[in-house]
């Protein structure tokens, strides 16, 4: 073979390996592109997906905060609700309160109102009494003078010690009025003076018969003592007398003050 065709021949060789060499770059290059625009989409779907993440979450959050804000909402007109619920109650008691208060106040008041009425009523109607009392009173002692007035004074003479001597109408007991304004029997408590008209007084109540004592035998005029003259000389001789305005009455040593006799 010529040299020409030799060097012709390199020549194709060389751009045949040249084109060679540069297709395969460019096929590596075109790889590494689509490789690399592959990569950048698969970043950029990536990130889309991170963001499409955020945005839920974001989304999520929202939704959580407007729900909290709702639920706060929520119990602070709750709370709101049960104050103003409370403020009511509260208000409603101290009018039930108030109004108790004053029905007890009127109550009382109407109570005392009735006392002080009950109080005055019995008040006249005791002032009425006493004044029918005092009436009835001075009306009785007003008969009772009119009555005593006709009853007679007792018959006999005054005893100086013991005054008037009385047989009483109730029970007929015999009695001295020892000088007394108001002469009243020691036994039923009977005024004298009040004694009714011709009426008889009652027999009295017989006394018991006194218990009979034994005698003593006889004596001789020889067998009594000279004791005993002398003794009665010394009676005689004191000059023991009895008092003549007594003399009509009972013994006046006796100091009781009622009388069978």
């Amino acid at each position: 073979m010529s040299p020409t065709k030799k060097k012709s021949a390199k020549k194709k060789v060389a751009s045949v390996t040249s084109a060679a060499k540069k297709s395969a770059a460019k096929t590596v290059a075109a790889k590494k592109k689509a490789a690399a625009k592959k990569k950048a989409a698969a970043v950029k779907k990536k990130a889309a997906a991170v963001k499409k993440k955020a945005a839920a979450v974001k989304k999520k959050a929202a939704a959580a905060k407007k729900k909290a804000a709702g639920a706060a909402k929520k119990v602070a007109a709750k709370k709101k609700a049960a104050a103003v619920a409370a403020k009511k109650k509260v208000a409603a008691e101290a009018a039930k309160k108030k109004a108790a208060a004053e029905a007890a106040k009127k109550k009382a008041a109407a109570l005392a109102a009735k006392e002080k009425a009950e109080a005055e009523r019995l008040a006249r109607a005791a002032v009425a009494e006493k004044k029918k009392r005092d009436q009835a009173r001075a009306a009785a002692d007003k008969k009772l003078r009119r009555a005593r007035a006709k009853v007679p004074p007792p018959a006999g003479p005054m005893h100086p010690t013991r005054g008037y001597k009385y047989t009483c109408f109730a029970c007929g007991l015999k009695f001295y009025d020892m000088n007394r304004p108001e002469p009243t029997c020691p036994t039923c408590e009977e005024d004298q003076r009040d004694r009714p008209l011709n009426v008889t007084p009652p027999a009295p109540t017989p006394r018991k018969a006194a218990a009979v004592r034994p005698m003593a035998p006889l004596l001789d005029e020889d067998e009594i003592a000279p004791a005993d003259d002398n003794a009665a000389a010394g009676d005689e001789a004191q000059g023991v007398a009895q008092d003549p305005a007594t003399a009509i009455f009972d013994d006046p040593g006796q100091a009781s003050e009622t009388d069978e006799s």
